[in-house]
């Protein structure tokens, strides 16, 4: 049985997830983004002019996307001189476990 530092733990940790999940799924569920965060799942820190390219969309749009991902928190921006690049952050527990479903699906 759980004692009450226990319950009080776990009770913070799924009030916290819960509460970033509709922002996440809401950001996965563009087809860009989705395609974009899987793009920074392969190959960490790309540029914003890299990923535009990759997706064919404008250089704007992709910075607009990225921001999108960036606010539910499944990238971060890095500053490489006057270039702007992105990072999946992998090691987010939460983000960690939306990984492994993927993983999951794509060897399906």
């Amino acid at each position: 049985m759980l004692n009450h530092l226990q319950i009080k733990t776990i009770r913070r940790t799924t009030i916290a997830h819960e509460s970033r999940l509709p922002l996440v799924f809401s950001a996965l569920a563009d087809a860009n983004r989705f395609t974009i965060f899987k793009l920074l799942l392969d190959r960490q820190d790309l540029c914003v002019s890299d990923i535009a390219n990759i997706v064919a969309i404008s250089v704007p749009a992709a910075s607009q996307q990225l921001k999108f991902l960036e606010l539910a928190g499944l990238v971060k921006r890095q500053r490489n001189g006057q270039m702007i690049c992105y990072e999946a952050r992998s090691r987010d527990p939460l983000i960690r476990s939306i990984i492994k479903v993927l993983q999951v699906n794509t060897m399906s």
